[in-house]
């Protein structure tokens, strides 16, 4: 089996896929030598052509001869961009570009002179031998420098073509110019083939490859023949170099297709023919490489045809690259309208120029003046019929149908998916269309997108890039300087002096410590506020001895607002008595204080609002006696206390009595006096007592009794005339027999007997110092005084607190009965009797009261008999007692009315009589 090498020795082809055979017209152009066109008044010199973007290096006014260097650049693929003429720079601005999409670009505008004076670096031709002198780098600087790029029609630096990094074993020499119409290759190949393989030359002598082959189409005999010619001249080997005709189809001259037919190889997508050992150079552009190297000529010009039926001389020209489109119809005798296209390149992959102050570019090889009925008319696309010919057709085996959907809806991965990029825009898929859908029109669009897409990604991988190497920048510099300050701080402790260590020392530590305690303080205001919840919890479960605290502390500041309104000698009123707003030592005790102040308020609304008690008949209309709910404070009294709250209360009593018994004077117009409340007498600092036992308690029953001895005494020594008047006594007024007393087993309730046979005495003592002229004077009764149906018993679970209350009425009647019998005329006084004044039958019974309540009911029953001794005429009626002190009231009331009646010794009323 022969090697492919041999196969190539033979003049083996290989049949490609697809392609076509569409009219050529190439006779139009092909018949007369190539010619040159006039200059141009100015050239237009795009900055960006080909390669990485360059910088201008001359500005506008500038003088430029012709060929030198417009703009330079640092990257690999850079071009350069030469002067076409020489003149001055016009003007930098933004012009009309040679391309499909017809947008401006930056371009260089020479205006130029007419002299086309040639920079002093050209026409420096080097001889054969000197080129062989060379290195392979020089060779490609000189290339590099000329500008020249690729000339077939993709403009590829060709500097970046000639270096590859792979072995080369094949060269292609392209010579097919399969478009049709365009025929600057075939001419180029008949006039210039010397210099063609001149530059064939040094392609071998850069890639040495093991063969090359010069591949025309047969549709050029002349162009082959004169290349034989020439090669035979050269100094190439003639073993590895020769002449293959192609047959004609389109677009054979395509690179791929070109290997393909040539090798039977085929070109991987997404490949280049290098990675296959193959290199693939045109006839043109080893003409410039010619010119560069030999000449020292930079690619400023170029052979292009201007074909068509709407031009009057058609053919090739040199036309310097930059000439506008403009300058070259009108040499050319263009003599269409403004409506006919100018396409810039063949028929199949042209394109129509848009505005024909375009300028000429390195890829410009063609300018098309078709006349309107030369081409195909444009027709109107209608829908894919899925015919399936463009798939056929395809050269590089595609599915131009696939790539036609996806392009119109952008979906741009998807197409390149199908290998969009392999596409070559040859036009076969177009051109054999019955739908007539401009196809190429649609893969140029969306590769446009999908290139600039991933400009986009390159130009954020980059501005990545810098921001990475910004932050490590920064990183390294702030690294640096902490690596200077430690070394300073290092420094500077090894030269301080032990008293400044010391110094750093403690101001370091004062500073630490100062966190720490702020530390400390935030976290125990946390721990505060947490427990606060809790703290409100344990409070509702305060002993008992706690709101004894309370109540006491609350009663001592009242004493010392009473104190200061007695300096000022002002009676003060029950409304008067400021409420203690002291605070307690504890946080429990004001929390039980207001717990007490609640309490008060609950046994007021229970007790009602109490009113004031009757007036005298001549001068007392004002007078208003407050009630006990308005003198005793029972914010105090109506909690629920223990033992010992019993006894201060009691002491409490006893302090209020003796208090009242040193503020009674004896002021005969009682108008203008005001009783005093018992809130206002009462000692309160006598309330911190100790524990009161047994004993002490028989004490006190054994004082009471010699006062009220001592105030009978005197008693009798007042009397006047009064034997003729026999007071009633309770045993008259109230029938006892129903009082089913229980047995009384206390101490306690014996002393309270006591004092309450002491209180009678006192009132009865007061009584006789009174009398003066009674026979004017009428005794006011109870009912007089008293409206009892205002006053609101406070609640009493016993029926024996309701004979108590009976009592306490009849002990007030019998007051006033004894008021009456000291009248100068008592014959026709009646002492009122207890049936007629109190229905006992309207006492009604409350829910039961504890001990503790009756105890402190027995204090309040102490305070009303020392009120009623210090009132006389204006007697109030106090509450009854419920429970064993309510009972021993009652007794305390019978014996203090029986003492009365036997020390006045008086005669019996209508009433006894009866």
């Amino acid at each position: 089996m022969l090697t492919l090498f041999e196969q190539i020795d033979k003049g083996t082809l290989w049949r490609s896929t697809g392609g076509i055979h569409p009219p050529e017209r190439k006779t139009l152009s092909n018949r007369s030598p190539i010619k040159t066109l006039p200059l141009a008044d100015e050239y237009v010199v795009p900055l960006p052509q080909i390669g990485e973007s360059a910088v201008l290096i001359v500005k506008q006014g500038d003088y430029v001869a012709k060929g030198a260097v417009l703009t330079k650049g640092t990257h690999f693929g850079h071009l350069p961009a030469h002067a076409p003429t020489s003149g001055h720079v016009s003007r930098i601005e933004q012009r009309p570009g040679n391309h499909a999409s017809g947008l401006e670009v930056m371009s260089c505008v020479i205006k130029a002179d007419g002299l086309d004076t040639q920079d002093g670096n050209i026409h420096k031709a080097l001889s054969a031998d000197e080129v062989g002198q060379l290195t392979d780098k020089q060779l490609l600087t000189k290339i590099q420098q000329a500008g020249i790029a690729g000339l077939g029609g993709a403009a590829f630096p060709t500097h970046i073509k000639l270096s590859p990094a792979s072995d080369i074993e094949l060269v292609i020499i392209n010579g097919i110019e399969c478009e049709p119409y365009i025929t600057s290759d075939d001419m180029i190949m008949r006039e210039k083939s010397d210099e063609i393989l001149n530059g064939i030359a040094i392609i071998h002598k850069l890639l040495t490859p093991k063969r090359l082959i010069i591949a025309i189409e047969d549709n050029k005999p002349q162009a082959i023949e004169e290349m034989q010619h020439a090669l035979n001249r050269s100094s190439l080997p003639k073993d590895g170099v020769r002449i293959t005709s192609i047959p004609t189809l389109y677009p054979s001259g395509g690179e791929k297709q070109l290997i393909q037919i040539l090798t039977g190889q085929e070109v991987p997508s997404g490949s280049i023919p290098a990675q296959l050992g193959i290199v693939v150079q045109n006839v043109a552009t080893a003409y410039a490489i010619n010119e560069a190297v030999l000449r020292n000529y930079p690619l400023i010009e170029r052979v292009v045809t201007v074909t068509g039926e709407n031009t009057q001389l058609p053919g090739n020209y040199w036309i310097p690259i930059g000439t506008p489109i403009s300058h070259v119809l009108s040499q050319t005798q263009f003599i269409g309208n403004e409506h006919d296209k100018v396409i810039i390149g063949g028929p199949m992959m042209g394109y129509a120029l848009h505005n024909d102050n375009a300028p000429t570019l390195k890829g410009s090889n063609c300018v098309l003046l078709p006349a309107s009925d030369e081409l195909a008319p444009e027709q109107k696309e209608i829908p894919c019929v899925r015919c399936g010919e463009c798939a056929q057709v395809c050269p590089a085996q595609l599915l131009p149908q696939q790539l036609f959907w996806h392009a119109k809806a952008q979906e741009y991965d998807k197409a390149t998916s199908f290998n969009l990029a392999d596409c070559i825009e040859c036009g076969c898929c177009t051109y054999v269309c019955p739908s007539e859908i401009p196809l190429v029109e649609y893969y140029r669009i969306a590769k446009s997108a999908i290139k600039a897409e991933a400009e986009e990604k390159k130009q954020a991988e980059l501005a990545k890039q810098r921001f990475d190497l910004r932050t490590q920048r920064l990183e390294d510099e702030k690294r640096a300087r902490e690596e200077k300050q430690k070394t300073s701080a290092a420094r500077r402790k090894a030269s301080m002096s032990t008293s400044d260590k010391d110094a750093v020392a403690l101001a370091m530590a004062k500073i630490k410590a100062k966190k720490e305690a702020a530390s400390a303080a935030a976290a125990q205001s946390q721990a505060t506020d947490s427990s606060s919840t809790g703290t409100d919890a344990d409070t509702k479960s305060q002993s008992k001895r706690t709101d004894i605290s309370a109540a006491v502390a609350r009663a001592k500041a009242k004493k010392a607002a009473q104190k200061a309104a007695a300096t000022d000698k002002a009676i003060p009123t029950p409304g008067s008595i400021p409420e203690s707003t002291a605070p307690a030592d504890d946080r429990k005790a004001k929390i039980a204080a207001a717990v007490a102040r609640a309490k008060a308020k609950k046994a007021g609304l229970k007790q009602g609002s109490a009113d004031g008690i009757g007036s005298d008949e001549s001068d007392t209309s004002t007078v208003k006696s407050p009630p006990i709910a308005d003198e005793v404070d029972n914010s105090a009294i109506s909690a629920p206390v223990d033992d010992k709250k019993a006894r201060i209360a009691a002491a409490v009593a006893r302090a209020k009595a003796k208090k009242a018994a040193l503020k009674q004077k004896d002021d005969a117009d009682t108008s203008t006096v005001k009783t005093p409340s018992i809130a206002d007498e009462v000692d309160i600092s006598t309330v911190n007592a100790p524990l009161i036992d047994d004993k002490k308690a028989r004490i006190a029953a054994t004082i009471a009794k010699a006062k009220a001895k001592k105030a009978a005494a005197q008693l009798s020594l007042d009397k006047a005339d009064t034997s003729t008047v026999k007071a009633p006594s309770i045993a008259d007024e109230v029938d006892t027999s129903t009082v089913n007393a229980p047995l009384i087993d206390d101490k306690k309730a014996r002393i309270a007997a006591t004092i309450a046979k002491a209180k009678a005495k006192k009132a009865a003592a007061q009584l006789s110092l009174d009398k003066a002229d009674t026979s004017t004077v009428k005794a006011p009764s109870i009912a007089d005084e008293v409206d009892i149906s205002t006053v609101k018993s406070p609640a009493i679970d016993d029926k024996k607190a309701r004979i108590a209350a009976t009592i306490a009425k009849a002990k007030a009647k019998k007051i006033a009965a004894q008021l009456s019998l000291d009248k100068a005329d008592t014959s026709t006084v009646k002492a009122p009797s207890i049936a007629d004044e109190v229905d006992i039958s309207t006492v009604k019974s409350p829910p039961l009261i504890d001990d503790k309540k009756a105890r402190i009911a027995a204090t309040i029953a102490k305070a009303k008999a020392k009120k009623i001794a210090a009132q006389q005429d204006a007697d109030q009626v106090t509450a009854p007692i419920d429970d064993k002190k309510a009972r021993i009231a009652a007794a305390v009331a019978k014996a203090k009315a029986k003492k009365a009646a036997l020390n006045t010794g008086g005669t019996k009323t209508e009433d006894d009589k009866d």
